[in-house]
């Protein structure tokens, strides 16, 4: 596991330009957040467009911390994952178009179709409806898979996490263009996923890809 930066704020800033930019985050939907390492986590602020997201536009809590003015609504979703996975460092919660068609199905994406999903993105799951902002939505996303790179939140979007910011931003955009690809390759039969063999491969070197 990698260690959390003491100030990862220009990550945050740098990964929501990133996730506008790719229309993930349309209007003032989604949150990210990240640890310190000074044992609080910052969060974005609700109601607030991310494309013009500046240092102010963050609240920092402690995990102990129900919540706090301003703070997102998303928070006990935030508060729950890195109480409950110490090796996350940074979670990004996204309205990407085809990861949210999918979530909307109820379907997962499959990750072996791709070689670089197969070797970078690492689980992908689906998480049952629950309202979001609720208790309900934290603990769903807990009792899901606690190994899971990537949640599908049914009829909502998707969760990205990760060691670090840009594991977790690498994440969300090869996701989101392995749902892509799949939605494209239904219009020709279906896509042919890796064999096991392929993935082991990959696997292998994966240091190398990701």
């Amino acid at each position: 596991m990698s260690a959390a930066p003491a100030d990862p704020t220009l990550e945050l800033l740098h990964a929501a330009r990133v996730l506008d930019r790719a229309g993930f985050l349309p209007a003032s939907d989604g949150n990210l957040s990240a640890r310190g390492n000074n044992g609080q986590v910052l969060i974005t602020r609700s109601q607030i467009e991310k494309g013009a997201l500046t240092k102010n536009d963050f609240v920092a809590l402690a995990l102990e911390q129900e919540s706090a003015p301003g703070v997102s609504s998303e928070w006990p979703m935030h508060r729950a994952l890195y109480r409950g996975r110490r090796e996350v460092n940074c979670i990004l919660h996204v309205h990407a178009p085809y990861l949210t068609a999918f979530a909307c199905a109820h379907r997962v994406p499959s990750v072996n179709l791709l070689a670089e999903s197969s070797a970078c993105v690492g689980p992908v799951v689906l998480v049952e409806y629950r309202p979001p902002g609720s208790q309900e939505l934290a603990d769903a996303l807990l009792s899901a898979d606690m190994s899971a790179s990537v949640y599908l939140l049914a009829n909502h979007g998707a969760v990205a996490v990760g060691a670090s910011v840009r594991e977790a931003l690498h994440r969300v955009e090869r996701a989101e263009f392995l749902a892509h690809v799949e939605w494209l390759t239904a219009a020709l039969g279906g896509g042919v996923p890796l064999s096991a063999e392929n993935v082991r491969e990959l696997q292998r070197g994966r240091s190398d890809r990701c």
